[in-house]
């Protein structure tokens, strides 16, 4: 019987894959409640674990900047041309860009949605930080959709080892958030589900690589011409 083999620069088929659909679900209903949670107001535990975060040494805003533009609205472009010039793979790159800006949209539209406002409205006995904003609604983080978002987008192609640094990556931009007393800890939680969420949906349209599947992440070496197609779901 004869073997196919693949070549390193055959495009690599892609399926879909069926664990998503469970992170996807979890990951809505961890939006859900912490919104319907959000929605009433601030529980007693989640102000505790914000003024914790918040008291943190006031230098570390500024160490803490730099990372938190993982959450901005311009994040999105620059990951998916990285993304693009790291593998020549449209999924990525087209997922990082267009699945950040629906998380940015998106969070807007929750906001308006649950209506809690920011640490500095609905909290008292507290400084606020230079810059920190005081107006808008605070639930949920688009940072944290978008960081969560891009992270969740890239995380078929990257080793067990750079997964794990993307997804600190974005929790670094949640710590950031709350430090800087822009959001609250449930705000980075809502975000961070969201995009989560929207990260899973697109791999559940578009499908990953075959050797996700089987291995977890993209098997080094293997990587489409450029101007090759990627192969069909």
């Amino acid at each position: 019987m004869a073997v196919v083999r693949r070549t390193a620069l055959e495009p690599e088929r892609h399926v879909l894959h069926l664990p998503y659909l469970w992170r996807a679900a979890l990951a809505a209903a961890v939006l859900v409640v912490s919104a319907v949670i959000a929605k009433q107001g601030v529980p007693r535990w989640e102000e505790s674990i914000f003024r914790a975060i918040y008291q943190l040494p006031d230098w570390l805003s500024a160490v803490l900047w730099l990372p938190m533009q993982l959450g901005t609205l311009w994040a999105p472009f620059i990951v998916g041309g990285c993304a693009w010039l790291a593998w020549r793979r449209w999924r990525p790159a087209v997922g990082a860009v267009v699945m950040g800006l629906v998380a940015w949209w998106a969070a807007k539209l929750v906001k308006n949605a649950v209506g809690r406002g920011r640490p500095a409205n609905v909290l008292t006995d507290f400084t606020l930080r230079t810059g920190a904003p005081r107006e808008g609604l605070g639930f949920l983080s688009g940072h944290c959709a978008v960081a969560f978002c891009l992270a969740t987008v890239l995380s078929p192609y990257l080793t067990p080892r750079k997964r794990i640094v993307a997804f600190a990556l974005a929790v670094v931009v949640a710590v950031a958030r709350i430090e800087t007393g822009a959001h609250l800890p449930l705000d980075t939680v809502g975000g961070a589900a969201m995009g989560c969420l929207l990260g899973w949906i697109w791999h559940m349209i578009v499908g990953v690589p075959e050797s996700v599947a089987h291995h977890g992440w993209v098997t080094p070496g293997r990587r489409p011409r450029v101007g090759a197609s990627e192969g069909s779901i």
